[in-house]
């Protein structure tokens, strides 16, 4: 939830910025000589329509980092050219000129987190808006986690088309490493208390809800892991190769 809160504020400036107001920001927060090309490139972006607020975001983080003048310009140049690809990519699925901002900030985060084009084109064309930033970042997260991209795609595709909600998307919310993290109590904390937190047992209503949510998405989850391995028994079998193996989020299943 918060990431689909971030990504739409992220895209929510896409009119014209006053010049000033761009490099009001962004004097003293990265090099002097870096503030007219980015100015520049955000005004520009703003004519066309692209979101604004991404570019200013990766300049002023270029420029937290102690990166570089030249190196924060280019990296905002190739940010507005992810933005105009996901516009284009939006366009060809069937979008209305002009784009919304947040789609195509959705679109360019999908692409950058390693999607296939053709993939996120054929979500965005078979989903109306509303669902989209979950349903791509459902498919990210089973991605990640070496489900067969075709796969998911269709098991996102067919929950969303069966009713889901987007809070119950089958999918792992957090993001490609949540389950490396360590989970270890600290000390003295009771029992099933991960990081200081209270054990899911006196966690209230928040926990009881997750707990729904997460038996609400098994099924659809038994249906990626079985889309999964027959695509890859597929796959195998064209190759000519040996018996395929899927390993999902901990779960080995050999055909």
């Amino acid at each position: 939830m918060k990431r689909w809160v971030g990504l739409a504020l992220s895209a929510c400036l896409a009119l014209p910025l006053p010049a000033q107001s761009v490099r009001g920001r962004l004097e003293g927060r990265i090099p002097s000589t870096a503030i007219p090309a980015v100015d520049s490139l955000v005004q520009l972006a703003a004519q066309e329509g692209v979101p604004t607020e991404p570019l200013i975001q990766k300049a002023l983080e270029g420029g937290a980092k102690h990166v570089a003048g030249p190196r924060i310009v280019a990296a905002v140049q190739l940010s507005l050219g992810q933005l105009r690809d996901a516009r284009d990519l939006l366009v060809r699925a069937g979008d209305q000129p002009p784009v919304l901002p947040a789609e195509m900030t959705t679109v360019a985060w999908a692409l950058r987190r390693g999607l296939p084009a053709p993939l996120v084109e054929r979500v965005v064309a078979a989903l109306a808006r509303p669902p989209r930033a979950a349903a791509m970042h459902a498919v990210a997260d089973l991605v990640a986690h070496r489900f067969d991209p075709d796969s998911a795609a269709d098991l996102i595709i067919d929950a969303v088309h069966d009713g889901v909600p987007r809070e119950r998307l089958p999918g792992f919310g957090g993001g490609p490493d949540h389950r490396r993290r360590a989970r270890r109590r600290a000390p003295g904390a009771p029992a099933g208390c991960v990081y200081g937190r209270a054990p899911a047992s006196a966690a209230g209503p928040h926990a009881r809800r997750g707990a729904r949510d997460r038996a609400a998405a098994a099924p659809q989850l038994a249906r990626a892991r079985e889309a999964d391995a027959r695509q890859r028994r597929r796959r195998a079998a064209t190759r000519g190769g040996g018996p395929a193996v899927s390993d999902v989020a901990g779960c080995n299943t050999t055909s």
